[in-house]
């Protein structure tokens, strides 16, 4: 009787351990499982916010992209605008190059253009390099094209009045050309005053004006044959001697007036003769560009002068 009610004592003091011990297990599981939870969820968000942030740089991608397209589309178009002034460029060069008979007039200016045409060539490589090196073309290499794209314009009419300035050029030497007191001096016709003036005055004689009437035929019949948009003038440059004018010399106080009024006086007589005033430009140099330096009569007579010239506005 006495060792039944020691072992019932025994199990009842095993259980509460049991049920602590238990109990101990279950907190622990449980907060295992809390904390696996909370790992979990950690987890989740961030690769949420990993998923948001790749979709943001998709959608960049694809903007820079479309932009790159873009920018790859004005790429070809330049490259064809400068392909096409390539191309007037060459046949300019053609065309000088067809041109080896020219009088020495034509001859000057020809190789003035082909500088010029140079110069323009070098800075269409120039900017077609950098296109080719960028992918883009700036605010300011587009304003290089524009200026690029005017200069080749300028340049065609340049072209264009060399040709009516060798017509020029001809017909007056076929004028001119058994005359004495009338030379040619490079791309000018350059007359001794004593062809249309007295000693210190400015007023035409009766030959001056004939030999003016000759010229604005002259000029009348280029003038029509150049289109209205080609800007041109004819050129009339007054030089005296270097001898003072204080003294006698007529009315005028200096070389400098008489020459200018010379000058003066052969355009008026030229539109009197017809030619378009705006087309007329009268200059006067005085002493100050003497063609011999010498102090003999003979070259007074040298330097005492009218010149012509026809050029491009």
């Amino acid at each position: 009787m006495s060792f039944r009610r020691t072992k019932q004592n025994d199990a009842l003091d095993i259980w509460p351990g049991f049920v602590d011990a238990l109990a101990t297990v279950l907190l622990v599981f449980i907060f295992v499982l809390v904390g696996f939870i909370s790992s979990q969820m950690y987890l989740s968000r961030m690769v949420v916010d990993k998923n948001s942030s790749l979709s943001s740089l998709e959608i960049e991608l694809l903007s820079s992209q479309n932009l790159l397209n873009k920018e790859k589309i004005k790429s070809s178009d330049f490259a064809k605008q400068i392909s096409e002034l390539q191309n007037s460029i060459n046949h300019l060069n053609a065309m000088i190059s067809e041109e080896t008979d020219s009088k020495v007039i034509a001859q000057k200016t020809t190789l003035s253009l082909q500088d010029q045409i140079k110069i323009l060539t070098d800075e269409i490589n120039g900017i077609r390099n950098a296109l080719l090196n960028q992918q883009k073309i700036s605010a300011d290499q587009m304003q290089t094209l524009e200026a690029v794209q005017s200069e080749n314009l300028k340049l065609s009419d340049f072209k264009k009045i060399n040709s009516y300035k060798s017509e020029f050029f001809s017909k007056m030497q076929d004028i001119v050309m058994d005359k004495q007191n009338i030379k040619i001096v490079g791309d000018r016709f350059v007359f001794q005053s004593e062809l249309f003036f007295n000693t210190a005055s400015a007023d035409l004689s009766v030959n001056g004006k004939r030999q003016i009437a000759e010229l604005g035929m002259v000029i009348k019949d280029i003038a029509k044959k150049i289109p209205s948009n080609i800007k041109w003038v004819l050129r009339v440059d007054g030089h005296t001697d270097s001898r003072n004018m204080i003294g006698g010399r007529g009315k005028f106080f200096s070389n400098w007036e008489l020459s200018l009024a010379r000058s003066m006086s052969v355009v008026r007589q030229l539109m009197i003769n017809g030619v378009p005033p705006v087309h007329l430009v009268a200059a006067g140099f005085g002493q100050h560009q003497p063609i011999s330096r010498g102090q003999t009569e003979e070259d007074f007579s040298k330097n005492r002068r009218i010149e012509f010239r026809l050029d491009s506005n």
